[in-house]
């Protein structure tokens, strides 16, 4: 009876061709290691074929290919002498040979791809002769969707062999494989006549993968980014998604209480937060209201990491008969004072704090100044915007890409609470304001807007409304009605705003936040670590509990563009950019992976930068530089109309950006 050893590949003298196109002994072992996390796919729901249908087609290798020597359907991946006998095989006419005379190289004959079925049960077999001391092999071979070889089982015969003998080899197809294929072979280091025939590769239940599909362009108006950060929250970047890729919302993680609203000129009715970075310290300032029948007051608070804030004994102003309190201003305009530093660089020292409150007629908006953030006086006596309801938060800030100031304030538009927007050169003389368009989306209340520059992409305006749903009451008890979560928007040109339709904050299991005017979202945001930034809200609006909580994001972590293990496929605009390196935010899970691709602007992939040249990424990193075969070094495409591909299997990339 002939041995047969069925065994795992391990190199090139034991299993592994040793050639380019299969790893060495590490780099085997390494592929071995991660067989199954490659580039998962989509699993469908159709059944098996027999379990004895054979796959490989021209199995017996009677049918040749027109006018050539090799047997139609199989291709010689490595070796030269290989030969299709006629003079009688194992069971018809014609049977492969190979003439192997080299030891320090094997010959490797490989069937068909075909598609996999994930789970399913493999079985191959072959029949072999040889008159030598080889061990010619039997394989069965795995790949991934971009052709790379992932696993792999084999069997050898032990020559020489009492003629025809059969080898069998059982596999179960991993998860990340895409093909499958039966393949002969002759050893590095074995000599000899080897002989193949009648090769069968039946499979056994398992499921049928999805290929994913590669995004052809469409949009084909590039941009210049430069080295610029660019984000998904909205859609400008992205030209097309496939398989189970997606723009994906990521919700805050709720932190701890960071400023309870306990002081006598606080209170429940305690509102409209503003949050900045001002030197070595965050500053927020906020209306302070705990009695209805008395006048509210302007307050700030103070924290050197964000999280742990503290009221400075600010000692202007006299509450029930002392100045020991953190209140900044009090009389007209403290309903909604809305404080700022500016960042134009022109700005007076003076004039280095400044403020938006409803202290003119019609609680039209006066403007305010300040040396220090503390002591306050009225810019002028007139108001500075005047077309407008303002009973809400009405914020400006200095943009400093557009060289203008830039405000954002309440009006009611088609009977539900709406922004408006205007933009002034000097805070004093402002454009005619214009309503904000968010495209195709339902009239809703929208209270606040916490619109702001985005710290790492200034270029990208985020805005943070507060949803008002008036006709909602959730808590029996509770004597107003009305509901209210967070919202997410962002823009590019400051009035053609891409609304998510979904909540950024939920109210939570509280269900003191599921009364009216909770869940305001801060207008500001604070880094309060490497890879994180804190956003903030309200919580137990006309409550004695009144205060503010922290939320938790990563950092440029609104968005992502995702895909579950099934795998998708991201395809950028086209564009320009500066810049040696490709940077970018992801995440993924312990079986996930990313690859990228620079390609151009017709979506065929630039020499040296394609998917399968690309580094397999796994991790989670906020700033990884992206490595294809030949290196990082992507500068000769700079200046060139290129598009950005990414594949991803169980991750999610955040942002991107070219550096230096």
């Amino acid at each position: 009876m002939q041995k047969i050893s069925n065994i795992l590949s391990q190199d090139g003298r034991f299993g592994c061709p040793s050639s380019s196109v299969f790893p060495s002994r590490a780099g085997c072992a390494a592929v071995l290691g991660l067989v199954v996390f490659l580039f998962p796919l989509a699993l469908c729901g159709e059944g098996s074929p027999g379990e004895t249908e054979n796959l490989v087609g021209n199995s017996s290798f009677e049918q040749t290919e027109a006018g050539g020597p090799l047997p139609m359907g199989w291709t010689v991946v490595r070796g030269s002498i290989v030969q299709l006998m006629a003079d009688g095989g194992h069971t018809e006419r014609r049977y492969l040979r190979m003439l192997d005379t080299d030891p320090k190289a094997g010959i490797f004959v490989e069937s068909k791809r075909i598609p996999v079925r994930i789970g399913g049960k493999y079985t191959a077999s072959a029949w072999m002769r040889t008159a030598d001391n080889g061990k010619p092999g039997l394989y069965i071979n795995f790949y991934d969707d971009l052709g790379t070889r992932i696993h792999d089982v084999s069997v050898r015969a032990d020559g020489p062999t009492d003629g025809w003998v059969r080898v069998d080899v059982d596999a179960i197809a991993p998860l990340g494989a895409s093909e499958v294929t039966a393949s002969a072979y002759s050893y590095v280091g074995d000599r000899g006549t080897f002989d193949f025939d009648d090769v069968q590769l039946v499979v056994k239940g398992g499921r049928k993968v999805a290929t994913i599909e590669r995004v052809k362009p469409k949009n084909q108006i590039s941009v210049d980014i430069g080295s610029r950060l660019e984000l998904f929250v909205d859609r400008f970047m992205v030209d097309g998604l496939s398989g189970s890729a997606n723009r994906v919302l990521h919700h805050p993680q709720p932190r701890e209480v960071v400023l309870q609203l306990d002081r006598p000129w606080e209170g429940p009715f305690s509102g409209y937060f503003g949050l900045f970075h001002d030197g070595d310290k965050y500053r927020l300032y906020y209306r302070g209201w705990g009695d209805l029948k008395r006048e509210a007051v302007a307050c700030v608070a103070e924290s050197s990491d964000g999280v742990h804030f503290t009221r400075p004994d600010v000692g202007l102003y006299s509450w029930d008969g002392s100045k020991k309190n953190n209140i900044v201003w009090m009389g007209a305009g403290t309903h909604n004072f809305t404080v700022m530093k500016d960042a134009n660089p022109n700005a007076p020292d003076k004039y280095r704090y400044k403020a938006l409150a409803s202290a003119g007629p019609k609680n039209a908006l006066v403007a305010f100044v300040s040396p220090d953030g503390y002591k306050w006086s009225k810019l002028r006596e007139e108001p500075v915007i005047t077309d407008g309801a303002f009973d809400s938060q009405n914020l400006a800030f200095w943009d400093p890409l557009r060289k203008s100031y830039v405000s954002f304030f309440r009006d009611f538009h088609n009977g539900v609470r709406d922004i408006k927007t205007c933009t002034s050169p000097d805070f004093i003389h402002w454009t005619q304001p214009q309503w904000l368009d968010y495209g195709e989306t339902p009239h809703e209340h929208l209270y606040t807007n916490a619109t702001l520059p985005y710290f790492r992409a200034p270029h990208i305006y985020l805005g943070f409304p507060c949803r008002f749903v008036p006709a909602r009451k959730k808590v029996p008890s509770h004597k107003e009605n009305g509901i209210n979560d967070g919202v997410l928007m962002s823009s590019r040109d400051g009035v053609h705003f891409e609304r998510w339709l979904e909540a950024l904050v939920r109210p939570g299991p509280d269900p003191l936040v599921w009364t009216d005017r909770n869940n305001y979202i801060v207008w500001g945001l604070a880094q309060t670590s490497d890879t994180e930034m804190s956003i903030y809200w309200t919580e137990h609006y006309r409550y004695p509990t009144a205060r503010v909580r922290r939320g938790l994001l990563r950092i440029d972590g609104f968005v992502s563009v995702g895909a579950d293990r099934a795998g998708g496929e991201l395809l950028t605009r086209p564009f320009t950019f500066s810049g040696k390196k490709l940077m970018v935010n992801y995440a993924t899970s312990a079986v996930g992976s990313l690859r990228f691709e620079l390609c151009d602007a017709a979506g065929e992939p630039c020499e040296g930068f394609s998917l399968k040249d690309s580094q397999l990424l796994f991790g989670d990193e906020i700033a990884h530089e992206v490595i294809w075969k030949d290196g990082s070094d992507v500068s000769s495409l700079a200046g060139k109309n290129v598009r950005l591909r990414v594949r991803l299997s169980d991750a999610d990339i955040y942002s991107f950006r070219f550096a230096k």
